[in-house]
């Protein structure tokens, strides 16, 4: 990225704390210590908009980034790895609900494809809308093969505990692809330190956000 924009990394932080907040009463009602339904009324709002913000940003990254194609390659790398790290944890402690394509997966190969499209603000869009349609059709869809996950095609019975299928969820990336092509006037609003220090290591916060809150809240179910 050619300059820091502090406000974008506390943005970042935003959709951190959101997600944060999210797991702690996720992690309560799988745990069994405070039941919530998490996939409906406020905690899906909360959900979607921190998981829009996040992956917007992602896009926007990359539109603000010096990085071509071959450049993203490496940071693709670096992000699916993590994500394969936790597809690994997650399958010792949840077995066959192991994460199989997480929002992890999902940024490592959306990155590459958004680089596809800088400079390219109508292209991205239309493969946008069109990402957005064909993932919305796919969720009608059983398929009979098991390796079709990634675009959003899923075969009965899949389970996944986070799951950001390419379709549609590449829609919100390129849309903040083309955001960030269209910025042009920094804010002037300085750091905000706390949520732009979150924003700067968010990789790293979230890979170990989980564990802790998880180590925590079986400590405290084993005390009640």
């Amino acid at each position: 990225m050619k300059k820091r924009l502090y406000e974008i990394d506390a943005l970042r932080g935003i959709a951190l704390v959101m997600m944060i907040i999210f797991h702690f009463f996720f992690d309560l009602d799988y745990l069994g210590i405070f039941e919530s339904e998490m996939w409906s009324g406020g905690w899906l709002v909360v959900a979607r908009i921190g998981q829009i913000l996040f992956l917007g940003l992602a896009g926007f990254s990359v539109a603000l980034s010096s990085r071509g194609v071959s450049g993203q390659l490496a940071r693709a790398a670096r992000i699916f790895g993590a994500g394969m790290l936790v597809s690994f944890v997650t399958w010792i402690f949840a077995g066959d609900a192991f994460v199989k394509f997480g929002v992890l997966h999902f940024i490592g190969v959306a990155v590459v494809i958004a680089a596809w499209f800088k400079s390219r603000p109508r292209a991205a869009l239309c493969v946008a809308a069109g990402s957005f349609i064909l993932g919305e059709y796919f969720k009608t869809l059983v398929v009979g093969v098991g390796f079709l996950f990634p675009i959003g095609l899923v075969p009965l019975g899949f389970s996944s505990l986070d799951y950001f299928p390419i379709f549609p969820w590449l829609a919100v990336v390129l849309v903040g692809l083309v955001v960030g092509e269209f910025y042009t006037s920094q804010w002037k609003y300085g750091e905000v330190f706390l949520l732009s220090w979150m924003g700067r290591h968010s990789l790293a916060i979230y890979l170990i956000h989980q564990p802790i809150l998880i180590g925590v809240l079986w400590g405290v179910k084993s005390v009640l």
